[in-house]
């Protein structure tokens, strides 16, 4: 339509409209967007860090294909030694240098440790003990060809990863020994803030994410400042929040109202949540801004399991949820279906692909 009025117009009333629409094309590329960009990442507990070349050759091999940009993996931590396992520190360094080979840029580095298991009273933890684990870690991961993100622990609101009785209080004082670490280390690398599960099966147990933030951060039930709690002792230090959002039954696109289940299903009251936990000064405004995905995936056994049809229609329909709440990074959990638990690989254990490998690949 703006070459036909063009050449409608006289030449100067031609050049005027001309300098006017490239005016306005120049300004829909410098203004900034409302969209942010959405990086593919994958996680598997098992292929990236093989000793076997062809386990290491299929996780690589189906990032490339897809165009995955972020991997994400674990050092497990036993709660009490104060270092890191050399085996865990090699296959990470080993897992870097291949990824960057294959189009890896940015490696997630959690700590896991099931330390629910070990201990009644969260209070128990050995936080001298975490605390130089951590340093020692991000000494022995410098120098890598990828950028590094670190993650201070996992689901940490789950019972098994940590004991419920003063266990967001624990959290926060963990998840700040580490930002203190790896900043003095390593200024430039991102620490981030969560990668809770998304909801507790058994809440005499576990606690819903919504909740355990709220206990960390020393909040009340609408998110304000509890009395008696003073911002220099219950303030999260933390770059970015990250998420595990499965919903592993329901469709993405049917709204949960929960405000302490944070599932796909409500990335928008998440989003809200913790936009007002910032506003108390507890949670750096730009942590709450940055939100990354650090695990998704749906089921194809067990009691959770969705038909594997179902699961590709899904993936699509929470990607686009995901881009609309402008999270920055959606990883997805398990290239190849585990031995034993969480079969949510993109392929079967036999090395079949499934209909979501499929979606995956085509995610833009």
């Amino acid at each position: 339509m703006s070459a036909l009025l063009i050449r409608r117009s006289g030449p100067r009333r031609a050049a005027r409209l001309a300098l006017a629409l490239l005016a306005l094309a120049a300004a829909a590329v410098a203004l900034p967007s409302s969209a942010v960009a959405l990086d593919k990442g994958l996680m598997d507990e098992t292929l990236p860090r093989s000793d076997d070349p062809a386990q290491r050759a299929e996780f690589f091999g189906v990032a490339r294909q897809a165009g995955v940009s972020v991997a994400r993996t674990y050092l497990h931590w036993d709660g009490t030694t104060d270092f890191p396992f050399p085996h865990e520190i090699d296959s990470i360094r080993r897992m870097a240098q291949e990824g960057a080979a294959h189009g890896i840029t940015t490696l997630f580095v959690g700590i896991n440790g099931e330390l629910g298991r070990r201990y009644a009273d969260a209070r128990q933890i050995d936080l001298e003990a975490y605390r130089r684990m951590v340093r020692r870690s991000v000494e022995a991961l410098r120098g890598l060809p990828v950028r590094l993100v670190w993650s201070p622990l996992n689901e940490a609101n789950f019972a098994s990863q940590m004991p419920k009785r003063n266990g967001a209080e624990t959290w926060r004082r963990m998840q700040n020994l580490a930002y203190d670490e790896v900043k003095a280390l390593d200024p430039s690398a991102l620490v981030v803030a969560g990668e809770l599960a998304p909801y507790a099966r058994n809440t005499r147990n576990s606690t819903h994410p919504g909740q355990f933030w709220r206990q960390a951060l020393g909040l009340t039930s609408d998110w304000k400042r509890r009395a008696g709690t003073s911002d220099a002792e219950y303030a999260v230090r933390a770059d970015a929040v990250t998420l595990h959002s499965y919903d592993y039954l329901e469709n993405p696109s049917s709204t949960s109202r929960s405000t302490t289940r944070w599932t796909i299903r409500n990335l928008g009251t998440t989003r809200r949540l913790l936009a007002r936990a910032a506003k108390t000064g507890r949670l750096p405004r730009v942590a709450a801004k940055r939100l990354y995905i650090t695990e998704f995936a749906y089921l194809a056994e067990g009691k959770q399991k969705i038909s594997e049809q179902r699961a590709a229609t899904y993936l699509r329909r929470a990607w686009r949820i995901a881009l609309r709440e402008r999270v920055r990074t959606f990883i997805w959990f398990q290239v190849r279906d585990p031995p034993a638990i969480f079969p949510s690989g993109l392929r079967t254990r036999d090395g079949r692909d499934r209909p979501v490998l499929g979606v995956f690949r085509t995610l833009r």
